[in-house]
């Protein structure tokens, strides 16, 4: 890893990345680039349509120098880029140009970023740009955030544990654990009536199964130095992830976004929406393969 993008909107809460975005550069040793996506509002005055800067050019690139300069002095290596771009496309052209390998942004703002999570642009982020994105719903202190136990959710399929290379660059075998969970849905009363099975039998192969998956996962891990705990829950995908986070006190949920069924609904079904809704820590997203 040696870029990261963070999109700022110039409110406090776009700011809220900035304590998780320090931490990652200062563990990594990489370069942040401050990125600001200014547009002109089309306003209406008698009948005719006129573009309105919210604010100048001078304003937006002092505030990105600002925060730049701040960063700088705390030894990190940092630049600003701003664009008169449409937000996603703005961030899309700038991990292109800029060869980026984390997006870090906040999922609320102000305005420019603001349609962020809410408007969509959180989604169209992680669907329109090939790199992870970290987001970030409050602002957690850099006392309360670490990378000390990392949370993966995995869904059984191959394609879902290519966020495992990206986890493994944020946290260390010697000071981090990573815990993998596979979450099984209850299944549905007409598939429980069809089944051949009782449903307590059911529920026993069905965790014994997840079990042996992530044993399988957890080896080449473990063979790497990593501590590795595994975890089979039953419930609500988004709810069990968000409970099981808070029960073992990770400092980061991470998840691939899309798949054929389990946690591919991301997005797509709201399970990732309603993650971040429910996770006071950084969430980081990794689109997956097309199913």
């Amino acid at each position: 890893m040696e870029r990261i993008l963070v999109p700022l909107d110039g409110s406090s809460l776009g700011e809220s990345i900035l304590p998780v975005a320090e931490l990652v550069a200062r563990h990594q040793k990489v370069e942040i680039i401050f990125l600001r996506a200014v547009m002109a509002r089309p306003v209406v005055l008698e009948g005719e349509v006129h573009e309105i800067q919210m604010e100048t050019t001078g304003e937006v690139m002092e505030y990105l120098k600002g925060i730049t300069d701040r960063f700088r002095g705390k030894g990190l290596a940092a630049k600003w880029a701003l664009w008169h771009e449409e937000p996603v496309a703005a961030i899309a052209k700038t991990v292109k140009e800029e060869r980026v390998d984390l997006i870090a942004m906040a999922t609320h703002g102000r305005g420019g970023l603001s349609r962020l999570l809410v408007g969509s642009v959180a989604a169209e982020v992680v669907r329109e740009t090939e790199v992870p994105v970290l987001l970030v719903r409050e602002r957690p202190s850099s006392e309360s955030w670490s990378q000390r136990r990392i949370l993966v959710a995995l869904d059984g399929e191959e394609a879902a544990e290519a966020v495992l290379s990206v986890v493994e660059r944020f946290g260390s075998p010697r000071d981090s654990t990573i815990s993998l969970l596979t979450v099984i849905e209850p299944l549905p009363s007409l598939a429980q009536a069809e089944s051949s099975f009782r449903v307590d039998e059911m529920i026993v192969l069905r965790r014994d199964d997840a079990e042996r998956y992530l044993e399988k996962v957890a080896e080449p891990l473990k063979a790497k130095g990593w501590r590795v705990e595994t975890q089979v829950r039953f419930g609500r995908v988004a709810e069990t992830i968000g409970d099981f986070a808070r029960q073992a006190e990770a400092g980061m949920i991470a998840m691939v976004t899309r798949g054929r069924h389990g946690l591919g609904r991301f997005f797509l079904g709201s399970v990732a929406e309603e993650v971040l809704r429910r996770s006071t820590i950084p969430v980081l997203l990794m689109k997956g393969e097309e199913r």
